[in-house]
């Protein structure tokens, strides 16, 4: 065998483990499953007098097409759909949003092909009109949206931020953040509505947290933020790519896969507990008919004037 012929199987076989590591390999196998006390977050949940939230509905700000296997590694490099999703729980005074989108520039510098205006323009209405705001995490893709919001002053206050989440939050170099509200420090499990209810579950980022949410007719969700960014994540027990969690976010992989062996198994044990993943728009749109929540109606533009 020639020395060309030898060198070439060596570039293979670097570029074959490479490839595996980066965008295959689902480990560490070993990580500790991290558990979910359902019957707490159940009690939780109603804990605090009022009325619970009515109905769920989501928009979608931005989309990208990205490899399958960078966001649920070993599922193929087959091209699927991510979006940046923003939630609102419909109740009787004012609502709840959850996650916030990100600005158009912020789109734009993270490469997503599509930005949709109007979505965003809901996202921001329902802001206004919240009594409360929360976040699955604290990166840009969903605390952007909030932060950069014109009229940021007046939605300050409605939102909890934990000091992990302040902290991230700092970070990103945004003017608003330091006006920020006092960081509240939370429990492991705790309740900040009626039906509303922050699980603390650090892994993909410091501050990372689920939010639970029973709605008044006994449907139970659970928003996992990017420890399951598309349905994949949860159903095939899969974390991101390391790609992705060793050399662009650096997350806590080990504790990221306890998340979703936890998530597994309070899946496999509850079946009419609905988990949302955060990045799966196609996912959505396709579950959300059976699941019991809707894609919102956009506002239409105002008529040009004569």
């Amino acid at each position: 065998m020639s020395r060309f012929s030898k060198a070439v199987i060596i570039l293979l076989l670097l570029l074959g483990v490479g490839y595996y590591w980066l965008l295959v390999n689902a480990g560490p196998s070993d990580a500790p499953t991290r558990t979910f006390d359902l019957a707490e977050i159940r009690k939780q949940a109603d804990v605090l007098a009022g009325e619970k939230p009515t109905a769920l509905e989501y928009t979608t700000v931005a989309t990208r097409d990205v490899p399958g296997a960078a966001l649920a590694a070993g599922t193929g490099l087959r091209m699927v759909q991510s979006g940046v999703i923003v939630w609102h729980a419909v109740t009787p005074t004012g609502g709840i949003v959850i996650d916030s989108g990100l600005s158009e520039a912020d789109a734009k510098e993270l490469d997503f092909s599509g930005y949709d205006n109007a979505a965003a323009t809901l996202a921001g209405q329902w802001m206004e009109n919240a009594k409360l705001i929360v976040f699955t995490h604290e990166h840009i893709d969903h605390v952007g949206g909030f932060l950069d919001y014109p009229k940021f002053a007046s939605l300050a206050k409605k939102a909890i931020v934990s000091p992990d989440l302040a902290r991230g939050m700092t970070s990103l170099w945004r003017a608003n953040a330091g006006q920020l509200p006092p960081p509240r420090s939370l429990a492991a499990i705790e309740a900040v509505a009626p039906g509303v209810v922050l699980i603390q579950t650090p892994g993909h980022t410091t501050g990372s947290q689920m939010i639970y949410i029973s709605l008044q007719n006994g449907r139970e969700y659970l928003f996992a933020g990017d420890t399951g960014s598309l349905a994949s994540n949860i159903i095939q027990t899969v974390p991101r790519s390391r790609l992705l969690t060793d050399w662009l976010v650096q997350e806590d992989r080990t504790a990221t896969i306890g998340w979703l062996k936890g998530l597994h198994a309070l899946r496999t044990q509850n079946p009419s507990l609905i988990i949302i993943p955060s990045h799966d728009p196609q996912f959505l749109e396709n579950s959300g008919p059976q699941d019991g929540y809707t894609k919102a109606a956009l506002p239409r533009p105002l008529p040009l004037a004569r």
